[in-house]
């Protein structure tokens, strides 16, 4: 039976409405953000009332969608989580050339340009599946994550189950969280990190620091102890960093963490560079951020585990931390499993 969720959705879909759909971790409603035009509303300084689909690229327009009209639905974990899906082969034509890249960036590390950068890969797989049935089975699978489901004519169409906070701003503060490392998770042993995922979780904390550095003072942040972070089938190391609220100014603190060095690298705008200069593809929205905001509510979530959408195929995207200790099979090894992430509601 289809769920009021599905329906409104679907209805949604086929009459080519922008809409978003998201559901925050651990929570237990789903809401839906549309419009009844195709009006792309875009936003320069994040105050704006709706949920934003922000870029990697910095320099690029962010698109919202306002929450003029909107509804909530309940939604509870279904059997169907737990059904066994057939496992995806994923295309490995562009291995050698993604670990030719990985010792590209292990030089720069070597020859002192940058301590560590993201280096992201798109796996493009047949569009088997009606794209709301696939964001029905993203909030069954990862109820930890910010699940979503985006569509917009002038835009395109994407999902994903973040891990990843952004920045939470809440009335009296605001909190993000620096987060590295990934492993499978197994509820009967406790994760061992390695020295390279132990280094490149240190080396995102420290610039995340840095960062908030420039706008407040050491006493006015407030930082965590290193724990576990669960995301779904994986776990990461995660910091967290509680701060003052910049009132109206929530862009002055996207900017400065923007890209965080789990998704771009360590200094940052070199990394950032490398990026740029050597990845065979457009990341969009991918390691951009995304989520709703309004005049006292901002939680935006870094655009991880997402894919994008079309009637013929649907592109994954993925990215592994490269530090002087990666070894270029092993990161592959890391983009395969990262990929049957999403690959599994495909």
């Amino acid at each position: 039976m289809e769920s009021p969720l599905f329906q409104k959705l679907k209805k949604l879909w086929d009459s080519n409405s922008p809409f978003v759909s998201f559901r925050m971790p651990s929570a237990t409603e789903a809401t839906v953000y549309f419009q009844k035009n195709e009006r792309l509303h875009l936003t320069e300084d994040l105050n704006c009332n709706g949920f934003l689909m922000a870029p990697f690229d910095t320099k690029s327009q962010i698109p919202f969608i306002p929450n003029e009209f909107s509804e909530r639905f309940e939604w509870s974990i279904t059997s169907r989580s737990a059904q066994i899906q057939p496992e995806l082969n994923l295309d490995s034509k562009n291995k050698d050339s993604f670990k030719d890249l990985v010792k590209k960036a292990k030089l720069s590390i070597a020859f002192g340009k940058i301590k560590k950068v993201v280096l992201s890969q798109t796996q493009e797989l047949p569009s088997r599946r009606c794209v709301v049935s696939i964001f029905e089975d993203l909030l069954n699978r990862y109820p930890l994550a910010m699940v979503y489901l985006w569509h917009h004519p002038s835009v395109g169409t994407w999902f994903g189950a973040s891990p990843e906070q952004f920045i939470n701003s809440k009335l009296n503060f605001t909190q993000t969280m620096a987060l590295a490392g990934t492993q499978v998770f197994d509820e009967s042993t406790t994760p061992f990190w390695s020295a390279k995922e132990i280094e490149e979780q240190e080396l995102v904390a420290i610039q995340v620091e840095k960062d908030l550095k420039t706008l407040f003072t050491t006493d006015q942040i407030q930082k965590s102890l290193t724990t576990n972070h669960l995301a779904g089938n994986l776990v990461h190391l995660c910091t967290y960093f509680q701060f003052p609220k910049l009132n109206n100014n929530i862009l002055k603190v996207a900017n400065t963490l923007h890209p965080t060095p789990a998704v771009g690298g360590v200094p940052k705008r070199t990394a950032q560079e490398f990026i740029f200069a050597n990845e065979p593809h457009d990341r969009s929205f991918y390691t951009g951020f995304l989520g709703p905001t309004n005049a006292t509510d901002t939680q935006l979530f870094v655009n991880l585990r997402c894919a994008r959408w079309t009637k013929k195929t649907t592109t994954l995207y993925i990215g592994a931390g490269i530090t002087q200790g990666s070894d270029p099979e092993k990161e592959w090894v890391e983009l395969e499993r990262k990929a049957k992430t999403l690959a599994k509601v495909l």
